[in-house]
């Protein structure tokens, strides 16, 4: 389950809309529900908050913070290439 503090940080680093990638995630792995339809927006809205617990869609979640945590620091890591060449 997702604590309170985690969603912050989760917001924070996902800068909203974030549904539609996880939904992604979820398609990519084959993960239905238990009818063996594909999860919808709403369904993963509830569990990041907290309403419903699943670990395949938290997993998804985690996967998703992992990958947005990894392009900000490349885009950082970009940013200071680029400024570091402009200086000289």
């Amino acid at each position: 389950m997702i604590t309170d503090l985690e969603q912050k940080q989760l917001r924070d680093l996902f800068k909203g809309h974030y549904t539609n990638d996880i939904l992604k995630i979820l398609n990519a792995k084959k993960i239905k529900n238990r009818n063996g339809n594909p999860h919808n927006a709403q369904y993963v809205r509830m569990v990041f908050q907290g309403i419903r617990n699943n670990a395949d869609v938290e997993d998804a979640i985690w996967k998703f913070a992992s990958i947005k945590k990894k392009q900000f620091e490349f885009q950082k890591l970009e940013k200071q290439k680029i400024l570091k060449n402009l200086k000289r």
